[in-house]
């Protein structure tokens, strides 16, 4: 099959980190995929290191890309030409979006079935947007119980429940339980808003006679306001920032707790990557992350309030016997996330809109 996915950019986000997984992996079983971004790290500031990676790692394993523009965001008329030339020139069978640009692009793409999935439990368009897309979108994708039914509540079309999976070429699996001292605590995730870092931190300036420190990787819009806050709570000793990592796989091995303690979500890669590392968790109770450990066991849920959020970090960094029998959890129940397991369902997904194509055409 001739597979085509849109994504927004070779960035560090969970989106892009999960189709390039995806991308891998069907062409590992044999299909042709190609990878359509809208821009480059060059247009948009971000790290131009990171996006050479990704990239070699999309030719390494044989999977095609090409770039739009960043122009397209502002003209969409650039985006839907640009995506037609590529679209000639690959052929696909699906064409698969994931973001709104991508699918508001496909529509005008003809005689091949789109499938958009939408990667968070919030909606950055109106509700009356998705009749817009109904119009020429053949099914969407749920990337959790939470996302499913929030589309499905919008759109009149068929809404497939995947599950996230992440590469196990990515994860170095913890064997073994011994926690270090002091406990080492980590978060990984965009310095945004959306992941709320500020909960995190508040958390940590009251539990600064406990035995930890806490490591924070990303970066983002957020990043000097967030530094700031850890120097007003007196926690700089407790906390380091160390940007964008290149080995999340080797922090997450090296961590002893992983914790979120985002305002919203949707199924996050980075906590399917720590719970398949075999990390105890801690996160909040939006989006997916309570869907993950209630099928893994791996950890607690928190509301997104500081009186639960403290209680429940403070729990986790006192009680070793309740981190073991989180570990020894995640290692055994996990395996649902593996991208393989998403891999098969999006081929069954594909196989059965290409049987239908003459209804969408």
């Amino acid at each position: 099959m001739r597979i085509m996915h849109v994504i927004s950019s070779a960035a560090a986000g969970g989106a892009e980190i999960y189709v390039k997984d995806l991308s891998k992996s069907m062409s590992a079983k044999g299909h042709s995929v190609f990878v359509v971004l809208l821009d480059r790290a060059s247009e948009s500031g971000r790290d131009a290191e990171f996006e050479a990676s990704f990239l070699a790692e999309l030719t390494q394993y044989g999977v095609e890309y090409g770039f739009l523009g960043g122009l397209c965001r502002k003209n969409p008329y650039k985006g839907i030409v640009g995506l037609s030339r590529l679209c000639r020139i690959f052929k696909p069978d699906i064409l698969h979006s994931h973001l709104y640009y991508g699918a508001v692009f496909s529509l005008f793409q003809f005689g091949v079935p789109h499938v958009y999935t939408h990667h968070n439990i919030k909606l950055k368009a109106k509700p009356f947007f998705y009749k817009f897309l109904d119009l020429r979108t053949s099914a969407y994708i749920g990337i959790c119980g939470a996302c499913t039914k929030l589309l499905k509540s919008v759109t009149s079309r068929k809404v497939v429940h995947i599950d996230n999976g992440v590469d196990s070429g990515r994860i170095i699996v913890k064997k073994e339980y011994i926690p270090s001292r002091p406990l080492k605590i980590v978060s990984v995730g965009t310095l945004s808003v959306q992941k709320n870092h500020q909960l995190l931190f508040q958390a940590i300036a009251q539990l600064t006679d406990q035995d930890f420190t806490l490591t924070v990787a990303g970066e983002g819009s957020q990043s000097e306001k967030l530094k700031h806050l850890v120097e007003d709570l007196s926690i700089d000793h407790k906390v380091k920032f160390i940007g964008n990592s290149n080995n999340v796989k080797q922090l997450l091995h090296d961590s002893d707790l992983f914790i979120m303690s985002s305002a919203w979500e949707g199924l996050p890669i980075v906590q399917i990557e720590a719970s398949l590392t075999g990390l105890p968790v801690l996160v909040t109770d939006v989006g997916g992350c309570s869907e993950i450990v209630e099928r893994v066991g791996n950890g607690l849920v928190a509301n997104v309030e500081f009186e639960d959020y403290t209680a429940k970090l403070k729990q986790l960094i006192e009680d070793e016997s309740l981190r073991q029998r989180l570990h020894n959890n995640a290692l055994e129940n996990s395996q649902h996330y593996k991208v393989d397991n998403a891999v098969e369902r999006h081929i069954e997904l594909y196989n059965r809109l290409k049987r239908q194509l003459p209804s969408h055409a």
